[in-house]
């Protein structure tokens, strides 16, 4: 009489062939998981960029008189040892008399990069 057995699981042919597919589909989506990551670290400091310029202005706008001037390196939140600079010109009378044309720029340079960015905020605020 022969005994008949039922085959459960996988063979090691099988085993060895899913890892590998498997490999290979992890290889060829990390480019493309890398470019998210780096659009999304650059969308993140382009926020806090546009940021610190919108505090900028708010500070400009509550002084009782501005001039050209800088500072940085500012963290995020504003404080000191950070990776970003922010410079701003005010333009007095312009464009019409009575009105002062403020121009905030914050530049950072991207961890991943060698070359700076940078975004800039224009307003117009009451003498």
């Amino acid at each position: 009489m022969r005994v008949v057995r039922s085959q459960s699981g996988a063979s090691f042919i099988e085993v060895v062939t899913a890892v590998g597919l498997f490999a290979l589909v992890a290889i060829g989506l990390s480019p493309a998981l890398l470019s998210a990551r780096k659009v999304a670290d650059l969308g993140k400091d382009q926020s806090i960029a546009t940021a610190l310029a919108q505090d900028k202005i708010e500070q400009i706008r509550q002084a009782a008189s501005v001039s050209n001037d800088s500072d940085g390196p500012l963290q995020p939140n504003g404080s000191a040892n950070g990776i970003f600079s922010r410079n701003w010109t005010v333009t007095a009378d312009s464009p019409t008399v009575g009105v002062n044309r403020v121009d905030v720029t914050v530049r950072w340079r991207e961890r991943t990069s060698t070359s700076d960015q940078a975004i800039t905020l224009v307003t117009l605020v009451p003498q």
